[in-house]
């Protein structure tokens, strides 16, 4: 039976030479996969295709996101087959791409991910206000606990009048996020719908990666 690999569990086995098994079509594999994957979609995946993989060596079998249930059909096929090692990578690749890791294939545009200022100022919760400074409108200060998950986001100019209030209480509770995944494209269209004027850019675990201005960004198609 196989088991259920988390993106932490997929990255150390990447490392250990597994082979790293993409399911989806042909021209899913080509446009973006997993860096090293190999792809054997899943009406070939028989005893003829499978021929090409050691039997005792761990293999990880993804498709495309969480909802798509092709690894875990994928993965089922290979243990019936013998295999003694298999994996479902169940998130997939949409959970790869969130948080941040690197593909490989057609997709050549950039991702949030790949502009995002990491350099943007972060606190814990319980700091104080009157000691985070501020220089300016757009000078912010996210607030991130121990695992760097986002928690708020305070514009310390704005709230100038309440130095002892902690970081937690005086931020915006709610600061819009977009994954690192998204094309930088399809991000400047969003914010000119959405009226935004800065996102956050976290993983698919809330965790902080950087911040993206509006105006760095190209006009939108």
């Amino acid at each position: 039976m196989a088991t259920i690999a988390t993106t932490d569990d997929v990255q150390r086995l990447h490392k250990a030479g597994a082979v790293l098994l993409e399911v989806l079509p042909k021209s899913a594999f080509d446009h973006e996969h997993l860096p090293g994957a190999v792809n054997v979609p899943l009406p070939d995946l028989n005893a003829r295709s499978i021929e090409q993989f050691d039997q005792d060596a761990p293999i990880v079998v993804y498709c495309y996101d969480h909802e798509c249930d092709l690894s875990a059909r994928g993965a089922a096929i290979l243990d019936q087959h013998g295999f003694t090692e298999v994996y479902d990578y169940a998130d997939s690749k949409t959970a790869w791409l969130g948080a941040g890791l690197l593909a490989e294939g057609d997709q050549h545009e950039a991702r949030a991910g790949d502009v995002a200022d990491r350099s943007v100022r972060t606190c814990a919760p319980g700091a104080a206000v009157g000691d985070l400074g501020g220089d300016g409108q757009e000078d912010v200060v996210v607030v991130v606990d121990a695992n760097g998950t986002v928690l708020g986001l305070v514009r310390p100019t704005t709230v100038e009048g309440l130095p002892t209030v902690t970081a937690l209480d005086a931020a915006d509770p709610a600061p819009p996020t977009v994954r690192p995944s998204i094309t930088v494209s399809e991000l400047a269209s969003s914010m000119d719908g959405d009226g935004q004027h800065h996102v956050l850019v976290t993983t698919y675990a809330g965790e902080l990666i950087g911040i993206i201005w509006r105006r760095n960004l190209p006009a939108a198609a």
